[in-house]
C-alpha cells in the first residue's frame, strides 16, 4: 500500500511556537502561525502554517472540539510534544482517511412548532440557524405579553431561543455571552441567532422556559 506522504511526525520541546486554530465549528485544529526561530520551524521537518492537526501524543483530533484539543496539549507540560500533521486543505484531510461526509456542504433542518407543526428545509453547511428559520417562514421569537421589538440577531434580546433535538453536535458551541444569558435552563437550549448548523439538526422552536426572558414594557 502506498504511503501518503502529506501525512508526517514531529516531536517538538515545549514551547513549541506554534499558534493553533480552528474552522467555524470551532473543531479541525489546524496550524495558523509558526514563530521565527521555534522548535517547530528549526525542526527536522519544519511545520507550516495551514497544516492540519491529526494527532497528539498517539491521540487522534481529526474533528475534535478545540477544548479537548487543548486539554491533550497541556496535558504532560514538562514532556516534549509529539504531533501527527497532514500537509493540506481540510477537505483533503477528510478524503484521505475516508471521512468526506463528517463536513457535508448541505444540513437539513426540521423544526417543530409549539402547536407541533414540523417543517424541514435544507441549508448551506454553517448557515445561521435564526436567519433561516425566518427566511423559510418559521415563527422564531417567544414573547407572550407586552410590545415586542427583537433585535435583528444581535444577540440583545434574548427571544429567539430554541432546543436542539438532535445534531448539537453539528452546531459551533456557545460563547461566554449566549453560555451566561441561558445558563439557568438545560444545555440544549441556545440563542438561534448565535446557531450555526454545519450538519443535519432537529430544533424546537419557542420551547418553554418556565419564565419570560425578558420584559417588554
Amino acid at each position: 500500500m502506498e504511503v501518503d506522504t502529506r501525512f508526517y511526525e514531529v516531536a517538538l520541546d515545549r514551547p513549541t511556537g506554534i499558534e493553533f486554530a480552528t474552522d467555524l465549528s470551532l473543531k479541525f485544529v489546524y496550524v495558523m502561525e509558526v514563530k521565527e526561530n521555534s522548535a517547530a520551524q528549526l525542526s527536522a521537518t519544519p511545520v507550516e502554517v495551514g497544516d492540519q492537526l491529526v494527532g497528539v501524543n498517539g491521540d487522534e483530533c481529526i474533528g475534535q472540539a478545540f477544548g479537548d484539543v487543548a486539554g491533550l496539549l497541556g496535558k504532560q507540560p514538562n514532556e516534549a510534544l509529539r504531533f501527527r500533521y497532514f500537509r493540506g486543505s481540510k477537505q483533503d484531510l477528510l478524503t484521505a482517511v475516508g471521512r468526506e461526509d463528517y463536513v457535508p456542504t448541505v444540513a437539513k433542518v426540521k423544526s417543530i412548532q409549539p402547536d407541533k407543526t414540523e417543517a424541514g428545509y435544507e441549508i448551506a453547511a454553517g448557515a445561521n440557524l435564526r436567519d433561516s428559520l425566518i427566511d423559510n417562514g418559521i415563527q422564531v421569537y417567544n414573547v407572550a405579553q407586552g410590545r415586542f421589538t427583537n433585535c435583528n440577531g444581535k444577540q440583545l434580546c434574548g427571544t429567539c431561543v430554541v432546543r436542539v433535538l438532535q445534531g448539537t453536535e453539528y452546531t459551533n458551541s456557545k460563547s461566554i455571552d449566549e453560555e451566561n444569558f441561558l445558563r439557568k435552563l438545560p444545555t440544549n437550549y441556545r440563542l438561534s441567532c448565535c446557531v450555526n448548523a454545519y450538519g443535519d439538526i432537529i430544533v424546537e422552536t419557542r420551547p418553554p422556559t418556565g419564565k419570560k426572558l425578558i420584559e417588554f414594557t
